[in-house]
């Protein structure tokens, strides 16, 4: 016979009868027992009334016969200060019911957590109650609010070739073969051809908290078609630029351009030295003492022998260009210039000079070599070309196979030397600022005189005047803190992404130099990157 009763509406279990009329149990310890023994054994054991049972009093007949309760699954909700994440901590049951899922979703909707909810991490949490011991808890996360996705900025698809395009693709001959000569027709278009389409910007997708809360995206930028020279926007729609005249298109990075184009076999002495307004395709050689300039593209598909290129747009040079060795400090005989992106076979004894990227396909040797962005020397997914000897003057990122020579030849290298430019403009600011807080220190003086004049119409007019000059020393004091953060944020941006990769080995011999620090490097060091950490030039294998 039980000597437990259980109610099933309160969860309460109770003695049948008193241990002191009953006479059993005997002692506190064995009531715990028998307890654990039955089929109460998960219920939550109430000690202090056990206590009293078995403690000596005369009115021990008002003493409380339950003796444990069952205690329902409960559970608990956790947002991160972010109100990102959701984290539910549940305490098992005690003899009294699971956490169903019902209450579960309550428990979540009582907290605020309205969105971002997910079902199967719930029913996985949920389902651990039948592992964990009664009474016990466990935490997991439940809900996760969503961050807003950026919208993407205007896209601008070319849907004409290029000179450029054309030199980068040689025509097939018959066995697969490919005749570095023969680039096919010069690619030229006519009126009304179309040159490029403008992808409009999208609005970007809201974002949530678990709370609900909308978090806005950041649409992308929309930005314009641009019609250059001899172009147009297409009069039935407004996102196609199209050709207004017969010429070579030129694509720049948000329209075209559509250029005269003005073709030579050779330029030599037979030509002369050319300079002309538009676009220039040579299918063979630059000769010595030649100079060719343009405004538009340069693309010469044999080789540049110590002649001069200068071009407002981008240089493409199929084969390479050579120099003579120069003595000393002369100037070398092939010098390159570009506004835009350099492509070149080879190297040797040539000053190049790229306000955007300069691309070398095998090697360059002896030269002094300058890009804004990028220097590139091999195959663009994987560079192993080698610069060897000479000078880069100045790059942000330089990648190549090689770097040097086994004999120790002499080979300098100067990347992120525009910080000097900026760290100069960080000190005219600070000068600047020195100078306004002079100027700000003797207008209060001026104001502590003013209020002392003692002819009332006298004081307003010079303290109106004083005012007026405040408020500009003001202007001018928050227009200089943004030009200060404004050049710290480009020196920290220009030294985050200014590095040297080498592909292959870098070989004795090497003066590397990124923004003031300098390093030479005297023995061969395999695959690594360079660049600056903490002020300091760092090695990463």
């Amino acid at each position: 016979m039980s000597l437990f009763t259980h109610d099933s509406t309160t969860g309460f279990v109770s003695l049948l009868d008193h241990p002191k009329n009953s006479g059993f149990p005997v002692t506190s310890s064995q009531l715990i027992e028998l307890i654990e023994q039955s089929q109460f054994a998960e219920f939550e054991i109430i000690s202090a009334n056990i206590g009293k049972l078995f403690s000596p009093t005369k009115d021990y007949q008002a003493d409380s016969l339950i003796i444990a309760r069952a205690l329902d699954a409960s559970m608990l909700i956790h947002v991160d200060e972010k109100n990102m994440v959701a984290e539910a901590s549940l305490t098992t049951a005690k003899g009294g019911a699971l956490m169903s899922i019902e209450k579960a979703r309550a428990a979540l909707v009582d907290a605020g957590v309205l969105q971002g909810v997910s079902s199967r991490a719930l029913d996985n949490f949920l389902g651990q109650q039948f592992a964990q011991p009664a009474g016990g808890s466990y935490k997991a996360i439940v809900a996760h609010g969503r961050r807003p996705k950026e919208g993407s900025d205007a896209k601008f698809v070319r849907l004409c070739a290029t000179a450029q395009d054309r030199v980068l693709s040689p025509q097939a001959k018959e066995g697969g073969k490919v005749d570095m000569r023969n680039l096919g027709a010069i690619i030229t278009v006519k009126p009304g051809t179309p040159l490029m389409q403008r992808v409009a910007a999208t609005p970007g997708e809201d974002g949530y908290t678990v709370f609900g809360d909308v978090l806005p995206a950041i649409p992308g930028k929309d930005l314009p078609l641009q019609p250059f020279e001899g172009t147009k926007l297409d009069p039935t729609n407004p996102n196609v630029l199209i050709a207004d005249c017969k010429g070579v298109p030129v694509a720049l990075p948000r329209g075209m351009r559509v250029d005269d184009v003005l073709c030579f076999d050779n330029v030599d002495i037979g030509t002369g030295h050319v300079d002309f307004d538009g676009s220039v395709i040579i299918s063979g050689d630059i000769k010595d003492g030649m100079h060719v300039r343009a405004s538009g593209d340069i693309t010469v598909l044999g080789f540049v022998e110590s002649g001069q290129i200068e071009s407002a747009s981008a240089v493409t040079i199929m084969l390479g260009a050579i120099g003579r060795k120069r003595e000393n400090d002369e100037a070398f005989t092939c010098k390159i210039k570009a506004a835009r992106t350099i492509s070149i076979g080879y190297a040797q004894y040539c000053h190049i000079q790229s306000e955007q990227d300069l691309c070398i396909e095998r090697q360059a040797l002896h030269c002094d070599l300058s890009a804004r962005r990028l220097i590139r020397v091999g195959k663009a997914n994987d560079p192993r070309g080698k610069i060897i000897g000479g000078n880069i003057l100045d790059a942000m990122r330089i990648e190549t196979g090689e770097l040097g020579a086994p004999s120790g030849t002499k080979t300098r290298v100067f990347i992120a030397q525009y910080w000097h430019d900026l760290r100069q403009k960080q000190l005219q600011i600070a000068d600047f600022e020195k100078l306004l807080a002079t100027k700000s220190a003797a207008l209060k003086q001026a104001r502590k005189k003013a209020v002392k004049i003692p002819a009332s119409a006298k004081r307003q007019l010079f303290l109106d005047k004083i005012g007026a000059s405040e408020q500009q020393i003001d202007i001018r004091i928050a227009n200089t803190k943004r030009k200060k953060y404004l050049v710290k944020q480009r020196i920290a941006q220009l030294l985050a992404t200014s590095r040297l990769k080498i592909n292959e080995l870098m070989h004795p011999g090497v003066e590397l130099k990124i923004a003031k620090d300098s390093k030479h490097f005297s023995r061969i060091y395999p695959p690594h990157s360079v660049k600056m950490s903490e002020g300091k030039i760092t090695q990463s294998f």
